[in-house]
């Protein structure tokens, strides 16, 4: 049976401090070959926690059709901040070379919690973090506790809807770089190291939107500038 993520992790740290912002936060594009990487945050008022689509679950065991699906609704439930607040950011693959993707990923984190509204009235935000790494992330808020959950978006209702943000918004991205290279399949392989990936690189060479630092598109580089 597919588990469902829910809202115990936010409520547990509500309840010692109730006027907290509990915010959850994932990401999408670590991975890829090509492509920006994208971070999610998501903050559930308790309240609003009824009105979530009920089948919101992690977005990889989520049909894309589905996914699609629930990201809209969560959009229209957004439109009232007092209920639900999303934002996404992305860093590009060029940023991705000069930094590296852990320092990458935790700029866009840090860049989507930057827009979440009210959290300079907070005293106190929790931010929960997808995976095994606590980033060193700030809020506007007096106090500020980063936590990290190993595999958080199949437990935390929040981090949940901030993986299906983020994965949606990085699909996005790749379906308009797929229509500026056509060759790559980006909109099938979403900028991962698939085998018609491969094949394009081959046939083809590295883009500017390619990660120049990761290994298989690093020796197709080298090639290129050796022939």
């Amino acid at each position: 049976m597919k588990q469902k993520p829910n809202f115990k992790y936010e409520d547990q740290w509500l309840n010692t401090y109730p006027d907290a912002m509990v915010v959850g936060l994932d990401e999408a594009g670590r991975g890829p070959w090509a492509g920006p990487v994208v971070a999610g945050a998501a903050w559930i008022a308790p309240d609003a926690v009824k009105a979530l689509p009920p089948d919101l679950a992690d977005s990889k065991t989520l049909s894309e059709a589905s996914r699609h699906r629930i990201y809209h609704q969560l959009k229209v439930l957004a439109q009232n901040p007092t209920q639900l607040q999303l934002a996404t950011a992305s860093v590009s693959a060029a940023e991705i070379d000069r930094i590296g993707i852990l320092p990458a990923t935790f700029r866009a984190m840090q860049m989507a919690v930057d827009q979440l509204a009210h959290l300079k009235d907070r005293d106190f935000a929790v931010l929960l973090v997808d995976g095994s790494l606590t980033p060193d992330l700030t809020t506007a808020a007096k106090h500020t506790h980063v936590e990290a959950i190993i595999k958080g978006d199949r437990q935390v209702l929040s981090i949940a809807a901030a993986a299906i943000m983020a994965k949606y918004d990085r699909d996005q991205d790749m379906l308009a770089l797929a229509q500026e290279y056509p060759n790559y399949q980006w909109q099938n392989n979403k900028g991962y190291g698939t085998a018609d990936h491969q094949s394009a690189l081959d046939a083809y060479g590295v883009t500017p939107y390619h990660r120049t630092s990761y290994r298989p598109v690093a020796r197709r580089l080298t090639k290129e500038n050796m022939s």
